[in-house]
């Protein structure tokens, strides 16, 4: 369910692409001072989204630095980091361990497990940090499991359960703008949820594995509609928030990057349709 809210590099300026590879490199530093080697296997764009947006609306203090890392050894990268960053790692652990634990259960992967234990100590840590967010990630994925379990046909069913827990990690801390935030996250949220839908829709299909798009009849082109409503709520949420700090990147996301998922699977299957034929 996630790897899908990443920039559209291409249209990015050079800056711009420094700037967004920096806050990559600052979670990534983050995640393995919180929480090790281990912790930075987490790594995704979606929490380097987090960072960047609570970055621009926040503004704290920065930490920019070069290092090398076992990824680049051989040249030196730049980095930021600040109080988001390492807020972001710890969320980036606790959705990690959830996803590891729902892949066991699901599918019985036992190298997900496994990696599930090892990153357990660093899990309970983040619950003791952040009780309400870790509180409502594992109610919201109960939530999800039921859904799936009784195979709810409808999309809102899932995609609110997956918009509520992305809804209260945008909530770094409850303040003026924690309405805002949380309207943000539940239609991002949303949008992430169907759009995973729509992509494993073909293979879900085949397996019989739960899937809203398959149950309600529908083709993963059908499901544009559906993604562009939620997009049009986190838009208008983004708009009244006073981001202005990596503004150009974050649109650049919002805006082109977060349909990428989505629109090459679009293109891949005309292409298999033109084959078949």
């Amino acid at each position: 369910m996630f790897g899908y809210v990443r920039a559209n590099v291409a249209d990015m300026a050079e800056a711009e692409k420094t700037r967004y590879r920096a806050f990559y490199c600052g979670l990534c530093r983050a995640l393995k001072e919180r929480h090790g080697q281990l912790g930075r296997l987490g790594l995704t764009y979606d929490m380097t989204f987090l960072t960047i947006f609570l970055s621009s609306l926040y503004e704290p203090e920065e930490e920019q630095g070069e290092m090398r890392c076992v990824t680049h050894p051989a040249k030196p990268h730049g980095y930021v980091c600040n109080e988001v960053s390492a807020y972001a790692a710890d969320m980036t652990i606790a959705l990690t361990w959830h996803k590891c634990m729902d892949d066991w259960q699901d599918d019985g992967k036992r190298t997900r497990k496994a990696y599930a234990d090892l990153l357990q100590k660093a899990y309970d840590r983040v619950k003791v940090q952040w009780p309400r967010q870790t509180r409502c990630i594992e109610e919201s994925m109960a939530a999800l499991s039921e859904v799936e379990q009784r195979r709810d046909a409808s999309p809102d069913a899932a995609a609110n359960c997956f918009g509520r827990l992305m809804a209260e990690l945008f909530v770094m801390r409850e303040d003026y703008w924690q309405n805002s935030l949380r309207s943000f996250g539940m239609a991002l949220g949303r949008y992430v949820y169907l759009a995973d839908a729509a992509c494993d829709a073909d293979k879900d299909k085949q397996s019989g594995s739960y899937n809203p798009v398959v149950l309600m009849g529908k083709q993963p082109e059908d499901m544009r509609e559906y993604l562009m409503q939620s997009l049009g709520v986190a838009s208008q949420a983004f708009e009244a928030l006073p981001l202005v700090q990596d503004e150009s990147i974050l649109r650049n996301i919002l805006y082109s990057g977060i349909w990428q998922s989505y629109n090459e699977m679009i293109e891949k299957r005309k292409d298999g349709d033109k084959r078949g034929r």
